[in-house]
């Protein structure tokens, strides 16, 4: 297949839709697809790059920062993509578009579509579909929600990480649609990321990874350390990712006096992230919403421990006491509790996840397995519209 994938994030930029499409991307050449992935330029990036079948176009466009966008700066965008892909003379070669997020991705899926009549699918992940985070998309999606739903009605495939999100678009679209969306969970890559105890810190080192935004609750993470202080100061936290947040929790650390225990790396290589996943021994994710976290199974490839809120997709992938444990959204003293239990529980106790757990969780979310799905679907979408052969 030649492929067309559109994602205004891609490594470096932004968080894990653009991690997930580096993963997908590069698994699909594997299979002998040509992958055509057009994103967005930033600053020290090269705008065209090709590697074996995998071609990578970044358009410049508004974008300010690394770890975030505004509408603004996605209107921006699509509108340098569909301007792109108008001039650009391998565009009536693809046999198909995966654009991720409904907007802005599946806005210039629709475009093609329309312009050129190639198919397309999406891939959503989350926020991007009302109204899977109603409060803090509420008005984002009072805007867009007629656009939104004529671009998932006119896609081939919507796809989705978990049952939560089935259920979410199947109510947006309605009964006539639900073949139409399909789950495929996200994925690791047990290659690159995988557990080697003899990195472990000798230190309690706790990790936690992602945008320092208000859908991460890193404030929830912060209380829950500045309790966990007074029983205890032997420890060191890392927070990795960047994000409008950052500032206030920093004061929140130096007005609590953590300065000495609690570092910001900020946005890390993915180098550094193994080094990070493999050398902690917890890690911490309060999220109040989520798709499905690709840190988290990144970090119990690594072996490491999880304590989480239970939302979409965590329940699949925590047995909890075994290779992570649940707390209640917001609830920074129970967070606290686990911490310390923990602790004394796990940590002195040179505890290890059981191999066996980790190697049955391979199996379910191995990044080649989960492409391969992937693939054979989109072979038989093309077969059955009589375009690839």
């Amino acid at each position: 297949m030649k492929i067309l994938i559109l994602n205004y994030e891609y490594p470096p930029l932004g968080g894990g839709a653009g991690v997930i499409t580096q993963h997908i991307s590069e698994s699909l050449t594997k299979l002998e697809n040509e992958v055509t992935i057009l994103t967005t330029w930033f600053k020290g990036e090269k705008q065209d790059e090709t590697k074996n079948n995998l071609r990578v176009i970044k358009l410049k466009s508004k974008r300010k920062y690394i770890y975030k966008s505004n509408p603004v700066e996605m209107l921006s965008w699509i509108r340098k993509s569909k301007s792109f892909l108008k001039k650009y003379d391998k565009t009536k070669e693809f046999d198909l578009c995966f654009a991720n997020f409904a907007l802005p991705g599946g806005d210039v899926a629709y475009y093609l579509k329309k312009k050129y009549n190639i198919p397309y699918v999406i891939i959503s992940h989350g926020h991007d579909v009302p109204w899977f985070y109603p409060k803090q998309m509420f008005f984002y999606h009072l805007i867009t929600y007629f656009r939104i739903k004529k671009i998932c009605l006119n896609s081939e495939i919507n796809f989705v990480q978990t049952d939560k999100m089935k259920d979410n678009i199947d109510d947006f679209l309605g009964k006539s649609f639900y073949n139409k969306n399909i789950i495929i969970p996200n994925g690791w890559d047990s290659e690159q990321y995988k557990s080697d105890y003899s990195k472990k810190s000798k230190k309690f080192k706790i990790i936690f990874v992602g945008r320092l935004v208000e859908q991460k609750d890193p404030f929830t993470f912060l209380k829950a350390i500045k309790l966990y202080f007074i029983r205890n100061n032997d420890f060191i936290v890392h927070i990795l990712g960047d994000g409008k947040l950052r500032k206030k929790m920093k004061k929140f650390v130096t007005k609590n006096n953590l300065s000495k225990n609690v570092k910001f790396l900020g946005w890390v290589s993915k180098e550094k992230m193994i080094e990070e996943y493999q050398s902690a021994s917890l890690q911490v994710a309060p999220s109040l919403d989520e798709g499905m976290s690709i840190t988290m199974l990144e970090a119990l490839s690594c072996g490491q421990y999880v304590i989480s809120t239970p939302l979409s997709g965590n329940i699949d992938i925590i047995k909890p006491n075994v290779n992570g444990d649940f707390i209640k959204t917001g609830d920074y003293k129970f967070l606290f509790e686990k911490i310390d239990d923990f602790y004394k529980n796990k940590f002195l106790k040179d505890y290890k996840i059981d191999k066996n757990v980790i190697e049955k969780l391979k199996k379910i979310f191995e990044w080649n397995n989960i492409v391969r799905e992937y693939d054979k679907l989109l072979k038989d979408l093309l077969k059955k519209n009589k375009i690839f052969n």
